[in-house]
């Protein structure tokens, strides 16, 4: 299915300075081109982020949906996104990023083929002298084959996209995972998800975001960072190992099994026990 409409959804909590610089780097003709609409979500800012949404809405040549989700959380967040998105194709970016020239009409040619449902593609710097810190730089494509096991990381938040078809099929994002909770990786779980429910997923090159994060690579956020990644790649694991899935399971074992990774499997595994044990607090608590 080649997506006729497009939604651009970015969602933000308290960095009206790198909202307003996202917005102005938004090309408006692509996005006429596309038919496309822009999803904004302000996830409780306490800052200017609502003026500089208002004001953009009012300025802007094309639709401009604004959200107000008070709790805390990206995946709140974009799931109140979504649930005002009416594009047939959904492109997720983060509010310190920018869309590279011609992006939005190369989501809709790359679903041409009809050969996945959801992709993601690059993720480089926009200041070169910021840490490599979440970039994803390959050039060359791969595609994932439904119930495909994707690594953390291999797709990220700043730069993926989803048909309507998949998101309408596998639901809203888990409010257990992502920024704002204990957990990351809110992002390489839905693809995952997408992929166990049958859709074929792909690394799509041309796709390419600039990312102006801001670290240096002397930063000492950079250490902490990979250890929260870490943990949450453990919790992610965890998850589908509890849902059955043998192939997560497998994956798992043999990245234990190697000595070289020994501190980043101890905190996979903390991270996996800790998601275990809210999982099931969750459960109980449900009526």
């Amino acid at each position: 299915m080649t997506p006729s409409r497009i939604t651009l959804l970015i969602c933000t909590r308290n960095r009206a300075a790198a909202l307003q610089r996202c917005l102005d780097s938004i090309h408006g003709h692509e996005l006429a081109e596309v038919g496309g609409e822009l999803v904004l979500v302000d996830n409780g800012s306490s800052d200017q982020t609502p003026e500089v949404m208002q004001a953009f809405k009012a300025a802007a040549p094309f639709p401009v949906e604004i959200v107000t989700e008070p709790a805390a959380g990206l995946s709140r967040a974009r799931n109140a996104g979504l649930a005002k998105a009416r594009g047939d194709a959904i492109v997720f970016s983060d509010d310190d990023c920018y869309l590279g020239p011609g992006f939005l009409p190369t989501v809709r040619r790359v679903f041409e083929s009809g050969q996945f449902q959801f992709c993601g593609g690059r993720t480089l710097l926009y200041d070169p002298t910021d840490s490599q810190y979440g970039c994803v730089t390959k050039e060359t494509f791969r595609l994932f084959p439904p119930n495909s096991f994707i690594n953390a990381g291999e797709i990220q938040g700043t730069n993926m996209v989803f048909q309507k078809q998949v998101i309408e099929r596998i639901g809203p994002f888990d409010t257990m995972l992502g920024p704002g909770t204990p957990f990351r990786g809110d992002d390489i779980d839905y693809c995952a998800r997408a992929s166990m429910a049958g859709f074929a997923g792909a690394y799509v090159p041309e796709l390419v975001v600039y990312h102006h994060h801001g670290r240096k690579p002397d930063s000492d956020d950079l250490d902490r960072i990979q250890k929260d990644n870490d943990y949450a790649r453990g919790a992610y694991y965890m998850k589908f190992v509890l849902l059955g899935n043998t192939l997560y399971r497998k994956k798992w074992l043999r990245r234990a099994s190697s000595l070289t990774r020994l501190p980043r499997t101890l905190r996979e595994l903390s991270g996996g026990i800790r998601y275990a044990r809210a999982r099931s607090r969750k459960q109980a608590e449900a009526p």
